[in-house]
């Protein structure tokens, strides 16, 4: 599993929402490593203050992410990278990854802390080839590109129901059906 990307305005959203709510507070700082917390306390209470932690705070540039999602035609293995995800990524013309709209976080009944897609994601339809001409569908992948052109793999996912993308067709993930684990 990837480590969080702090520029993911979920992730952001999400650990301010812990903060702000103050009875949550001690579940949220005992999930922080404490010599994280430790070594904060230690920049804010050192030379400057506040002052100098909002300083340095302020000169980190604006990054985004945005997450998208890829259909593939085969496992692309454990080791995959941005490089090789491409070779097991469906293509065709018409087909090009789309971006992963998330919901709001939430627990769900195993008591899981998860996030889903908060609306439908639409693939194609696919215009190249004959009318004879299928693609495989087996896996999803969800990958993360940030503004500074640092982009990587958050995930693979096996589908439960392979499914078969012809010419003219288009695929879609329905809204909430892609739920991925929160850390």
């Amino acid at each position: 599993m990837a480590s969080p990307d702090y520029g993911n305005a979920t992730v952001i959203n999400y650990l301010h929402n812990l903060w702000v709510a103050k009875r949550e507070r001690a579940q949220f700082m005992a999930v922080l490593p404490k010599g994280f917390l430790q070594d904060l306390v230690t920049l804010v209470t050192g030379n400057g203050g506040v002052s100098a932690f909002t300083n340095e705070v302020a000169a980190l540039p604006t990054r985004s992410v945005t997450p998208y999602v890829h259909l593939l035609t085969r496992d692309p293995g454990r080791d995959v990278t941005m490089d090789t995800l491409a070779q097991s990524e469906v293509t065709a013309d018409g087909y090009l990854p789309q971006v992963l709209k998330l919901g709001s976080v939430t627990v769900d009944e195993q008591g899981r802390t998860v996030v889903s897609n908060a609306a439908d994601i639409q693939f194609g339809p696919v215009t190249s080839g004959s009318v004879e001409t299928v693609v495989n569908v087996t896996h999803v992948a969800l990958t993360l590109k940030a503004t500074d052109a640092q982009s990587r793999v958050n995930c693979i996912i096996e589908l439960a129901e392979p499914f078969r993308l012809r010419v003219g067709e288009s695929a879609s993930i329905k809204a909430s059906t892609l739920t991925c684990g929160v850390m």
